[in-house]
C-alpha cells in the first residue's frame, strides 16, 4: 500500500521541509564560501600588485585576508558538515549491525551536537573576552574573527539538529 500525496501526515511533510531547509542552507553556505574564496584570490592579486608592481605595500590587506579566510572556512564547514564530507573514522559503525547501528548513529549525532555546542559556547566566550583587543592596521576588534568560529559551530549545530529531527520524524511506514 502506497501513500497518496493527499494522505501524507504532518511529520513527513515537516521532515521534507527540513530537508529542503538543509539543502537550501548548504547551497547558500557553499555560494558564500565560494564568493569569499574568490575575494581572497582578488586580495592576493591586489597584494602582489601593490607590493611588487606599484611598490606601495598595503598593510591592511593581510588583516582583511585573514578575516575573509576565517569566514570562508566557516561557511564551507557548515556545508561540509551537512553533507557529511568531513573526515570520519568509521571502524566501529562497520562492526555494529542491526538495531544497534541506528542507536549508535543516534548517539554519535547527539554527542556531536553536544561537542559543537560547547565549541560554539567557547567561541562566544572568546568573542566577549577579546572585545577590547584590536588589530594593528585597521583597529578591528578580534571579536570579529571569533564571530566566524561562532558562526561555523552554530551552523553545524543547526544542521545537526535538522538531521536529528529528521531521524525521529522520517521513519518509513511498514505495510500490512
Amino acid at each position: 500500500m502506497q501513500l497518496e500525496d493527499e494522505n501524507t501526515d504532518a511529520a513527513a511533510i515537516q521532515t521534507r521541509n527540513l530537508g529542503r531547509v538543509e539543502k537550501t542552507l548548504v547551497k547558500i553556505t557553499d555560494l558564500f564560501s565560494g564568493f569569499m574564496l574568490l575575494g581572497l584570490v582578488g586580495l592576493l592579486v591586489l597584494s602582489i600588485l601593490s607590493r611588487d608592481v606599484i611598490r606601495f605595500p598595503v598593510p591592511w590587506l593581510e588583516e582583511i585576508a585573514t578575516l575573509i579566510t576565517i569566514y570562508a572556512v566557516a561557511f564551507a564547514s557548515i556545508g561540509a558538515w551537512s553533507r557529511g564530507a568531513h573526515i570520519a573514522v568509521e571502524l566501529v559503525p562497520m562492526a555494529i549491525k542491526g538495531v544497534w547501528h541506528s542507536r549508535y548513529a543516534l548517539f554519535l549525532q547527539i554527542l556531536s551536537i553536544v561537542f559543537l555546542m560547547l565549541a560554539a559556547w567557547g567561541a562566544a566566550e572568546m568573542m566577549q573576552r577579546s572585545a577590547n583587543n584590536r588589530t594593528t592596521a585597521l583597529s578591528m576588534s578580534f571579536s570579529i574573527y571569533y564571530g566566524g568560529l561562532l558562526l561555523a559551530f552554530a551552523g553545524m549545530v543547526f544542521t545537526s539538529l535538522l538531521r536529528l529531527v529528521g531521524e525521529f520524524f522520517d521513519k518509513p511506514k511498514q505495510e500490512g
